[in-house]
């Protein structure tokens, strides 16, 4: 079966850099109609303009300023979203925050509790608001952005391992609860991303041994992910649901 996403609508958050920003201009070229979801609003403006630039012939944009761990904020984005396109055919959970390497007798705190609401509080809040206007229009599909590090963290990773196990366990438990509403669940777990949110949580040291570890010594790119987000958000995974998927290079 063709992968086709023309015309289709993905939100995306944290798509105001990064793994987003690389996922709403690669998506955007494939013809979805892509709502750019990002704290800032600068961020998501920026993107938008990028789209609108870079990929010629795309489907205009919207973007939309929201703190997805904020519930009034999210209930307001997926309001915004249905006025304008009037239903919602995938969801991609990418935002989050990755904290600085620490040891769990040494994590702050305030580090913790941000980590959870990026990375796990937004994709409840998330799911929970855009899933009734998938269901209104006959289904959709709900992408959580995990990582490896959700299967088998590293040490000074505790905060952000659990919360991405957490979201493994959450797309799970969605895809049984929603199933038979027409919603399909997937976890993407990449191994580790060149990203500037990345590059500001870890140091060169970090970065240099794990990239080591791949084969040619490359790290994953923010573009590695839009072909499997097409794949999922199209017609081809219809009988794809509640899975991890693991994206990484096999190591040894």
């Amino acid at each position: 079966m063709r992968v086709d996403i023309r015309d289709r609508v993905i939100v995306i958050t944290g798509a105001g850099r990064g793994l987003g920003r690389a996922l709403a201009l690669g998506l955007a070229e494939e013809g979805a109609r892509v709502a750019v979801l990002a704290r800032d609003e600068r961020q998501a403006a920026r993107t938008v303009k990028e789209i609108t630039a870079l990929v010629p012939g795309a489907p205009e944009p919207l973007g939309v300023a929201v703190d997805v761990a904020d519930e009034a904020q999210v209930r307001a984005a997926a309001a915004a979203v249905d006025a304008h396109w009037g239903r919602v055919d995938a969801l991609i959970n990418n935002a989050g925050w990755m904290p600085p390497l620490s040891g769990v007798l040494d994590l702050d705190l305030t580090d913790l509790r941000r980590v959870v609401d990026s990375n796990l509080v937004g994709c409840f809040l998330m799911t929970k608001h855009f899933a009734p206007v998938m269901i209104r229009g006959g289904g959709g599909r709900i992408i959580y952005v995990s990582s490896m590090i959700g299967v088998q963290a590293n040490p000074g990773q505790s905060a952000y391992g659990a919360t991405k196990a957490g979201v493994n366990i959450l797309a799970n438990v969605a895809h049984r609860e929603l199933a038979d509403q027409g919603i399909r669940t997937v976890a993407l777990a990449p191994g580790l991303t060149d990203t500037p949110g990345m590059r500001a949580s870890v140091d060169d040291a970090y970065v240099d041994r794990i990239a080591a570890s791949y084969p040619g010594g490359r790290l994953g790119q923010p573009e590695d992910l839009v072909s499997f987000a097409a794949f999922l958000c199209s017609d081809a995974a219809s009988h794809l649901s509640g899975t991890l998927l693991p994206i990484r290079p096999v190591t040894g």
